[in-house]
């Protein structure tokens, strides 16, 4: 095992104290009046003895650690692995340190870990079934400062509550709009939708969107609420629900790609021709939606926005007095061979 470098080691081969070092290595030599001479000679025996500092020990002694939390709610789901991915690079060039949490740990677990690292802020990829009213009443209890990415939240115990923190999620409304357009100007007349989990925001927005909207030109035909089937599997089950309300639908909305993969597979295996027979759009841009068969015509989020819109709002609320914001961004339709 090789040998752990600490400050002790630093000051003792370049004879200095060990607070000098300290405050070299900090980058506070010029703050503490030490020669250049001195920090240059710290600094090149740091390097050749591999000195890695203590950022656990630098946090205790900080009033601010720099730490961002940022913890992904399912890391099955591209989405959130995908939004999170810019957010950590974001948060590296704007020299602040991530530390990544998955809510699928159970989110007391990530409690202990944001606590014991001392953050100073959280930015929440998607949000679980768990997160409740309790969960946000503890962040503030921690004065923990956060705000939720690429999705609203919906508490799955009172309706539609709204907890008291800054969100950026897209338009789902426009969304839906969007989809339900597309599919009319290409002659679509009966257009049913493959619904997400009753409890997430986003499933239940553009469900609500749908049905509103499509009363316009027929009843609302739904089914997928209710299924306890994740991803694929619930777009594959969900199909022979739909055909059993209705034999006579020639396009599908479903409230996520990877649900939109598992019905194409289905419509496939029974010889249905897409688009010719029937029409699938859905929601998110996933990697899948390019490179299914037929390619997946879907509403995109504008995930490079939503990061750094997320990033905008937490430094606000870090800076300065919290001010609580719900920021809505347009989606796009991306149009492909499935329409």
């Amino acid at each position: 095992m090789s040998q752990i470098i600490t400050l002790a080691d630093i000051s003792k081969e370049a004879n200095v104290s060990l607070n000098t070092a300290a405050k070299v290595l900090a980058g506070d030599a010029k703050k503490a009046r030490i020669s250049d001479k001195t920090a240059k000679k710290i600094l090149k025996i740091a390097d050749k003895l591999g000195y890695t500092p203590n950022i656990m020990a630098r946090n205790l002694r900080a009033k601010k650690t720099g730490i961002i939390g940022v913890c992904v709610a399912d890391m099955t789901d591209t989405t959130y692995v995908d939004s999170s991915h810019l957010i950590l690079q974001k948060l590296y060039l704007k020299g602040l340190t991530p530390l990544l949490t998955s809510g699928e740990v159970g989110l007391d677990m990530c409690f202990q870990q944001w606590l014991q690292n001392r953050i100073e802020g959280l930015i929440l990829c998607g949000t679980t079934k768990q997160m409740n009213s309790d969960f946000f009443e503890k962040l503030i209890k921690h004065n923990i400062t956060a705000v939720i990415a690429g999705c609203a939240y919906r508490d799955p115990d009172q309706s539609q509550t709204q907890p008291n923190i800054s969100v950026v999620s897209i338009d789902n409304r426009l969304g839906m709009q969007l989809a339900i357009n597309h599919l009319l100007e290409r002659g679509h007349k009966k257009i049913v939708h493959i619904a997400g989990p009753d409890w997430h925001a986003d499933a239940h927005e553009r469900q609500s969107a749908y049905e509103d909207i499509i009363r316009k030109f027929h009843e609302p035909i739904v089914v997928g609420k209710n299924l306890d089937d994740l991803f694929w599997k619930r777009g594959y089950n969900a199909v022979p629900k739909l055909l059993e309300l209705c034999n006579n639908f020639d396009a599908i909305i479903t409230y996520a790609d990877q649900v939109a993969v598992g019905t194409i597979k289905y419509l496939t295996e029974k010889n249905m021709a897409i688009p010719d027979d029937i029409a699938v759009v859905s929601f998110d841009n996933s990697p899948e939606s390019e490179y299914c068969t037929p390619s997946l015509t879907t509403i995109a989020l504008p995930a490079e926005q939503i990061a750094e819109q997320t990033l905008i709002l937490l430094k606000d609320n870090l800076d300065s007095e919290k001010n609580i914001k719900k920021i809505q961004i347009p989606p796009t339709l991306v149009t492909r061979k499935s329409t």
